[in-house]
């Protein structure tokens, strides 16, 4: 018998939240065991989800762990979208999105980017798969761009050629802290850094 559309609806809720759990999870194991620790029965067992129903989601590690991080980009992005959703545009929006960045690339989505790219190093076939999914993740900081700046930018060549200077100042110090430097000295580097690099950004954050 044909399900009614109300009666649909739960089980793709229920799907959806299954599926949600198992990324979740997925990016803790990566983050607590490394990427060689990691195993799909942990993933599933730390999720509180069953075996079968993982293997039906995502039957490969690889898959299981990219589709993670696609999840943590695509959510991050979302989140810098609500925070700077009342910040009018200008220098206090540019400011307070350098901020959000900054706070999200010292979390978890960077952390485990780390840790994929250290292990790819000895496995060819994760290496491939992190070098595809690194252009994703440029097409999402590429989207924080317009997200701060509004459409069109960069406009320029040299407006991108800046952007791409504070993402990697952005990223070197966040790195420091992955690297267990203290958590209060590099907030104080970042303070200093971040006027530098809102002078880099020029006239588009005045």
């Amino acid at each position: 018998m044909a399900l009614t559309p109300g009666q649909a609806e739960p089980k793709q809720a229920r799907a959806h939240a299954t599926r949600q759990r198992l990324l979740d999870a997925a990016v803790d194991e990566l983050l607590d065991r490394g990427y060689a620790g990691l195993t799909t029965p942990g993933v599933a067992l730390r999720a509180g989800v069953s075996r079968g129903a993982q293997q039906h989601y995502f039957p490969h590690k690889t898959s299981l762990v990219i589709a993670a991080v696609r999840h943590l980009a695509a959510r991050q992005l979302a989140d810098l979208r609500d925070k700077l959703a009342d910040v009018p545009e200008g220098y206090q929006r540019v400011s307070a999105g350098l901020d959000v960045l900054f706070e999200q690339c010292s979390g978890r989505l960077f952390a485990a980017l780390v840790e994929l790219s250290l292990a790819s190093r000895a496995d060819p076939e994760l290496r491939e798969v992190i070098t595809a999914e690194e252009r994703n993740i440029a097409d999402t900081m590429r989207a924080t761009a317009t997200v701060i700046f509004g459409e069109g930018f960069p406009a320029t060549r040299e407006e991108a050629r800046r952007w791409g200077t504070v993402l990697s100042a952005v990223r070197g110090l966040a790195l420091l802290k992955l690297l267990g430097h203290s958590d209060a000295s590099i907030d104080r580097q970042w303070q200093a850094s971040r006027e530098h690099l809102l002078e880099l950004l020029g006239d588009r954050h005045r």
